[in-house]
């Protein structure tokens, strides 16, 4: 082990959504190599991969509007990108780092500059949709730097916001534990029993950080047009220290009837899915979701907007157009309507989960990619 490669993962976000979640499956698969990690602070994810080995370094990191960046984020970007850059590489010196991956977006600009100084190849793991037209410029510059030796794309839908890049790009759809998300029951009436939900109700869960894109307020809004009787669970916190994501979650609050829930950010997730009897993807647009595949394992029926993977794994009649809540709400009851149907969506994504979505699939994809890259000197020649 002393002599196995070292990784240096860097991550600019201090809680565990869906990227993060991704990072954490993939730790197993790459127990073979010493692994060190760069985040902005202590945390859920800080907590967690210090629990799985891996050698944590804290630096502060600058957060900046999720889409549009305003004034302050102008000021603020080019002077945290110095800082963090010249941090990166005083961490790649220090450890000897063989391999730089980066897994956010928001850390690939400081990461490409501080590896390139380091003359250490880079992957990045390609999470999500870039909203920003000066954040897509500056990455597709960066990305062609021979430094950058691979992308790893959740989809294709990701992998098309950079088609000069399609050389470098591998796409490698995420994975989810078939062992840990499945159906259980008991579970999810235990979770039903803490949060108040009778067992007899139905029930509809959305998870994800409480961001507009994630589209919490359609379903809020959809619930206003469903059958009053349904209980909606929105699981999720706002991101802090982000002011539109807070001042949305404030919104969604207001929107919520009697029957909403938002218990905040869930330690057991496959509960919360096994308490459902259908989960509800919103998001305006999206690379997977996470909570999609998961969903799926669980044997829980999911209706989304048509992003990511959605068209790919769902039938055309669990899909709905993005923003549209009355669509939405036409979607839950005809869905909700028939029991017998319900139970067999149920039974049939299960299997789909266990045939084609495992988690084994993606890991051993990953992680021949980045032997691949060891195995080539910081010039880009295979060694």
């Amino acid at each position: 082990m002393a002599d196995s490669p070292r990784l240096l993962i860097l991550e600019s976000l201090p809680t565990i959504a869906g990227g993060q979640q991704v990072l954490l499956d993939m730790l197993p698969a790459l127990s073979a190599y010493r692994l060190s990690a760069l985040v902005p602070g202590p945390g859920p994810l800080s907590d967690s991969l210090t629990a799985a080995g891996v050698d944590c370094h804290v630096t502060p990191m600058a957060g900046y509007s999720l889409v549009r960046k305003g004034w302050a984020d102008m000021v603020r970007f080019p002077l945290d990108q110095l800082l963090l850059t010249w941090r990166c590489l005083g961490l790649i010196r220090r450890l000897d780092v063989d391999l730089v991956y980066v897994n956010s977006s928001r850390a690939f600009v400081w990461g490409t500059l501080a590896a390139a100084l380091g003359r250490r190849p880079i992957v990045w793991h390609l999470h999500n949709l870039l909203g920003d037209a000066k954040t897509i410029g500056l990455v597709r510059q960066l990305g062609r730097w021979r430094v950058v030796r691979r992308i790893v794309a959740v989809s294709q839908v990701a992998a098309d916001q950079f088609p000069e890049l399609a050389h470098k790009t591998r796409v490698i759809p995420s994975g989810v534990d078939t062992q840990v998300y499945r159906p259980v029951a008991a579970a999810g009436a235990a979770l039903r029993r803490q949060l108040g939900i009778p067992l007899d109700a139905r029930a509809i869960g959305m998870v994800g950080d409480l961001i507009p894109l994630k589209g919490q307020d359609t379903l809020l809004a959809a619930a206003a047009l469903a059958a009053p009787d349904i209980w909606y669970v929105i699981a999720g916190a706002a991101r802090a220290g982000d002011v539109e994501s807070e001042s949305y979650a404030g919104r969604l609050q207001q929107m919520a009837g009697e029957r909403v829930l938002f218990p905040g950010r869930l330690d057991d997730l496959p509960a919360l899915l096994n308490a459902c009897d259908l989960v509800v993807v919103a998001s305006e647009r999206e690379t997977g979701p996470l909570v999609l595949l998961e969903a799926l394992a669980c044997g829980v029926p999911v209706i989304s907007t048509p992003v990511g993977r959605a068209p790919e794994l769902l039938p055309a009649e669990a899909l709905y157009p993005v923003n549209d809540a009355q669509a939405l709400a036409a979607r839950i009851e005809d869905w909700l309507s028939a029991e017998d149907r319900l139970q067999a969506a149920g039974r049939a994504v299960r299997r789909q989960a266990e045939s084609s979505l495992d988690m084994a699939f993606f890991v051993a994809a990953v992680r021949a990619e980045i032997e691949d890259c060891l195995r080539r000197d910081p010039t880009g020649e295979a060694s």
